[in-house]
């Protein structure tokens, strides 16, 4: 695929998308609309894992600190904790893994009020992030309404996936155990949709109504990082858009594990 082939494939999309593909081994980059921002969805919680996990390696927080998911706290769509009756007890990093494998919003807005906004935020500032911000809670009605929003932008999460890869955050350990989480990903449908369920591909999508996103570092013989973000956008064509490319993408790459 080159530059040309992308950008007509995408004109042909609705609404707004944005596009970073970087080669981890050439360096070749393909890129749309990569420096633009988007609501977030569920691809805000991969950078609060990441900084969670720096929490945990500086001794700020504990992984096996105990939290109690109340039932007031329960919040809709994904993830498993909405399954539960009553209040549950859970660690940090259980809610962690829970977040990312599950997209477990009820976990994700635990883990905000545990960490807190504000320590999220300057640690997504910490880590290079300037345009991509937490702002509120999910399913937040009255900070939605006072215009808070989450938002993420291509090229930062690509320089987060980066890191991850080049095991160049915080230590290579920290980076092992944040790709081992993203590895066991349940939501398959996308990036990994036409290569395959079960290869190495370590993701974090999101979607809301006119949204879709994945992100994920690629393990093909060349592997790579992939993002793609959308909004006002037709979900179904976008999502096969983002399966095709990246079939494409892992073909050329050679395909791996």
């Amino acid at each position: 695929m080159d530059q040309k082939k992308l950008e007509e494939q995408i004109k042909e999309l609705k609404g707004k998308i944005g596009f970073y593909y970087e080669n981890m081994e050439d360096g070749t980059v393909l890129t749309y609309n990569e420096d633009e921002i988007f609501t977030a969805a569920s691809v805000i919680k991969l950078p609060m894992f990441m900084w969670i996990s720096k929490l945990a390696y500086d001794g700020k927080i504990d992984w096996h600190q105990k939290v109690t998911v109340k039932e007031e706290d329960k919040a809709p769509s994904c993830g498993a904790l909405l399954s539960f009756n009553g209040d549950v007890q859970l660690d940090i990093e259980s809610l962690c893994r829970l977040m990312i494998t599950l997209s477990d919003n009820t976990a994700t807005n635990v883990l905000i009020n545990t960490i807190g906004i504000e320590e999220l935020q300057k640690g997504f500032l910490a880590m290079g992030l300037e345009k991509t911000s937490l702002q509120r809670q999910l399913f937040n009605d009255d900070a939605a309404a006072k215009g808070l929003e989450n938002k993420i932008n291509p090229k930062e999460i690509a320089m987060l996936l980066k890191k991850i890869y080049n095991r160049t955050f915080v230590s290579p350990q920290v980076c092992e155990k944040i790709e081992e989480v993203l590895l066991l990903q349940q939501i398959r449908h996308k990036i990994p949709g036409y290569i395959g369920r079960k290869k190495k591909i370590a993701n974090k999508t999101g979607e809301s109504t006119g949204i879709t996103h994945d992100s994920a570092i690629v393990f093909a013989k060349k592997p790579f990082v992939l993002v793609v973000a959308s909004e006002n956008t037709d979900v179904p064509q976008t999502e096969r858009f983002i399966r095709e490319t990246a079939l494409e993408l892992y073909v050329e790459n050679g395909k791996g594990e």
